[in-house]
């Protein structure tokens, strides 16, 4: 699923770029504040329509720019090429097209582009609040079941109706939005659980071959008593929700809990493990992507040598390779990339104060 040709202005300190892609492995060197990271940043914009940096995209536009251009040639094994442009204006407006064709939803783009990132701060997926795991957990569904993303707005129509029965407290109203919303509740969360049903033995043998060291269990939580029906739970908590105004319990609540000797596993792990720990979950996510797709995973790892030895450096990246996927790596050190590991098919770009170059002529 490669990205085959980049074009990028606007994006903050990168002067305007356009660069020819490698299918397998592009490696991105330069010092800090030169760029690097802005690249993967664009693409993250293109393939999410956020950014992985901040939820704030003034903040990624330039500052003397008028928007945000973005554009991508793009193979897939299944869809074929495409070309996708996105412009964001400094006023807030944003057009997105594919192949000339403007589109009306962020989520055509994102089934173009499944990319997964791998940066300093992907610890959170372990620390951070359970709308992360709720997120990592939805990415892989999305991808997988196309009827998902129609049906969890389904889910959050009736969420959003429920809510506001409870506000404006109609309780001869919650027995007919219960229905629905019951009935929403109970098609995410068969999507989750059969994913993660999947998912957790393809997370077990990466994460043994990053580091057989570490015994991290997953464990499913519904978002409600998982020893209740939810009708019962929506009843029992009725006199709540009203005075609260809102809806305690459903998958809007779920949880995805790691843990390491039945204690959460951000409060066992040192922080390279933890990072271990997301990255076997990410690279596991793309593998079985690949595998009931026939499609590939795009991996964004910013900052290579954050919290991670050569050795395992050189085993997450011989995964990546395995996967035969196109990967971008940054690193402040080229050696770091380049010495340990030194994939069949790679391209070099070094980032200088915004202006990229290729370093090397591509490998076949």
């Amino acid at each position: 699923m490669p990205i085959r040709q980049l074009k990028v202005s606007g994006v903050r300190n990168l002067q305007p770029l356009d660069l020819s892609l490698h299918s397998g492995v592009n490696f991105i060197y330069g010092a800090n504040g030169s760029g690097k990271t802005s690249i993967l940043e664009a693409i993250t914009l293109m393939a999410t329509g956020k950014s992985f940096r901040t939820s704030q995209l003034k903040h990624v536009l330039q500052l003397e720019a008028d928007g945000i251009r973005i554009e991508m040639d793009v193979s897939d094994e299944t869809f074929g090429d495409c070309h996708l442009d996105s412009l964001r204006l400094k006023g807030g407006d944003h057009l997105l097209k594919l192949n000339g064709s403007v589109l009306t939803s962020q989520a055509e783009a994102t089934h173009w582009l499944p990319v997964q990132i791998i940066d300093p701060t992907t610890f959170k997926l372990l620390s951070g609040s359970p709308e992360e795991r709720r997120q990592f957990i939805d990415w892989g569904v999305f991808h997988v079941e196309q009827s998902f993303m129609d049906q969890w707005k389904t889910f959050r129509k009736q969420l959003k109706q429920r809510n506001a029965v409870l506000k404006q407290k109609e309780e001869e109203w919650l027995p007919v939005w219960n229905k629905g919303f019951i009935e929403s509740a109970q098609v995410i969360d068969q999507h989750r659980r059969d994913y993660l049903k999947r998912f957790k033995p393809e997370f077990e043998r990466i994460l043994n071959e990053l580091d057989d060291s570490i015994g991290v269990s997953l464990a499913y939580y519904p978002g409600w008593d998982k020893d209740s029906a939810l009708e019962e739970v929506l009843q029992r908590q009725k006199e709540r929700d009203m005075v609260l105004g809102y809806t305690q319990s459903g998958p809007h609540r779920a949880e995805l809990r790691i843990k390491v000797d039945k204690q959460p596993a951000a409060e066992i792990l040192s922080r390279g493990q933890q990072k271990t720990v997301v990255a076997a979950l990410k690279i596991a996510q793309g593998a079985m992507f690949q595998q009931e797709t026939q499609r590939s995973t795009i991996y964004l790892v910013d900052d290579l040598a954050s919290e991670l030895d050569e050795k395992h450096r050189f085993a997450l990246c011989k995964l990546l390779e395995d996967l035969k996927c196109q990967v971008f790596i940054t690193s402040i050190d080229k050696d770091k990339l380049t010495d340990i590991w030194k994939p069949a098919a790679s391209k070099v770009f070094h980032v200088e104060q915004g202006h990229v170059r290729e370093d090397n002529p591509a490998q076949d």
